[in-house]
């Protein structure tokens, strides 16, 4: 072989045939890469679906297109189709053999993306009644983004590459053309380096984009974007959930009777029953274990009991039935009922992919219907009655424990809820920052909000509680005035607690 033929380099790097041959490449990697992710987005979803039949047939859709070459899928594409009736033109053909097999690849790459999205995310979208596909597209999915971009990225580059498998069933595409210049030229060492630099400049961009998206989906964690809202005080002010004083009789809201639920082996709530009348601050205390948070989560059905019925202004919640502990009500009649019952996690549980105003303004326009100006105007004035006027466009990771809480308890009351429920809602702060959630909760209290609360703080139970109900071992023990049982306690379990907190 002679030495190297710069020009012939040069004409064959710019040539239409190769251009052509390169443009080919481009859009049949990018299509078989769009069919594969969106079979991936399909599946991967489906593997975890608690239905055993669908988990089957995804295991073995990827046993089959995981566990055969690719190049023998194609082939097979290419000479069994039309004997089944199925013609499609070469091409066709290549993009459908392509796009199958990727999406068996991808179906593990979403997979592995949805698992890295905490499932309190999820549940923190059903507690505002948001549908299911709702809380997958709004929610789950986008931060499972930031896991499967890196891998979807990998397998679009060798996808492209993957693309010379297509030459088998004389699809045109860059390498077969190279194949036939370097035939007719003999100089196959300029005809492959010329096309080799087309591949690598197609996977030079695939990297630059991939960097770009990544660097846009991590906005969450540069420096927060500030923006400013002048909202009167006086607007401020209407914002939240007041209560009229009671006459008379107290109205109960919120009724749980007979409420049982077992963990496993272990029974985390026994037979407790539960009243709570409008605008009365209910705080729960006990020993870690005792079944506190378990009992909140029962009264809004993020933990289905196993006995006994929960109503909500008179009405049934979650069951359909009081006689058959069995039959639920449709998700549809939960996901409004769950609206109704504002929730506040111990971990705040903020949307990771959703700034703070957005956090607040997607339940009201996603349940509640709310307009987006209506919604988030609404979500302004709530994040500035809270002291987080200059936050609306932080994402959670911009903010201290103390404002992710705060942003949490606006969330719950923008959908205007009867009753709100706190699951130790200072245990995740740092003790500096205790007083800005609790002096939010006292504001609540003060406005006539109906509250239950899971804590340890005793100090905000004597400010602020009407009522102390003490649990252990999954019971009720001992309920009462706070002065009653936290200074005259009569059950010796509370004793034995309130000494502890004294200690």
């Amino acid at each position: 072989m002679s030495a190297w033929n710069q020009q012939l380099f040069l004409d064959i790097l710019v040539s239409p045939l190769i251009i052509k041959a390169a443009w080919t490449t481009i859009w049949v990697g990018t299509v078989a890469q769009l069919i594969g992710t969106a079979i991936g987005t399909v599946v991967g979803p489906a593997m975890l679906s608690q239905y055993r039949l669908v988990r089957g047939a995804t295991w073995f859709y990827l046993w089959l297109f995981r566990g055969t070459p690719l190049l023998a899928q194609i082939l097979f594409f290419y000479a069994v189709l039309p004997l089944w009736g199925l013609r499609l033109s070469v091409l066709a053909t290549g993009l459908l053999a392509l796009g199958v097999n990727e999406g068996a690849r991808m179906a593990e790459i979403v997979r592995g993306g949805l698992l890295s999205v905490p499932k309190e995310q999820s549940e923190a979208g059903r507690s505002l009644g948001l549908r299911p596909h709702l809380v997958f597209i709004l929610i789950v999915l986008p931060q499972a983004a930031r896991a499967i971009l890196a891998p979807l990225a990998n397998n679009y580059s060798y996808m492209i590459k993957a693309t010379s498998l297509l030459s088998v069933i004389s699809v045109a595409e860059l390498l077969r053309t190279s194949q036939q210049l370097a035939q007719s030229t003999v100089r196959p060492l300029e005809i492959y380096s010329a096309a080799a630099i087309w591949y690598m400049g197609m996977v030079t961009i695939i990297m630059i984009t991939q960097s770009m998206i990544e660097r846009r989906l991590s906005r969450s964690s540069r420096s927060e974007t500030r923006r400013s809202a002048i909202v009167a005080a006086r607007d401020v002010e209407e914002i939240g959930i007041k209560a009229e004083p009671l006459a008379g009789e107290a109205e109960i809201v919120l009724e749980a009777r007979s409420i049982t639920k077992r963990l496993g082996s272990v029974i985390a709530v026994h037979n407790v029953d539960l009243a709570i009348a409008k605008g009365e601050v209910v705080v729960v205390v006990g020993p870690s274990g005792s079944g506190k948070s378990t009992l909140l989560r029962c009264l809004n059905y993020l933990d289905i009991p196993d006995a006994g019925v929960v109503r909500l202004e008179g009405s049934l919640f979650g069951r359909a039935s009081e006689r058959d502990p069995s039959k639920l009500v449709p998700d549809s009649v939960l996901r409004r009922q769950r609206a109704r019952m504002g929730m506040v996690f111990q971990r705040f549980n903020l949307f990771a992919n959703l700034n703070a105003l957005r956090n607040v303004a997607v339940g009201p326009e996603r349940v509640l219907g709310a307009r987006r100006g209506d919604s988030e105007t609404k979500a302004k004035l709530l994040l500035q009655r809270f002291g987080l006027a200059d936050k609306f466009g932080s994402y959670p990771s911009q903010l201290s424990g103390g404002q992710k809480q705060r942003v949490a308890i606006a969330r719950a009351i923008a959908m205007e809820p009867t009753v709100l429920l706190f699951d130790e809602p200072t245990s995740s702060l740092d003790p500096e920052v205790v007083h800005e959630v609790l002096d939010t909760m006292r504001e609540l209290a003060r406005d006539g909000a109906t509250m239950i609360v899971v804590t340890h703080e005793i100090g905000f139970a004597r400010a602020v509680a009407d009522r102390i109900v003490v649990m252990d071992h999954g019971s009720i023990i001992e309920q009462g005035a706070v002065a009653d049982v936290l200074e005259r306690p009569r059950h010796p379990r509370t004793q034995q607690f309130i000494a502890s907190l004294a200690a």
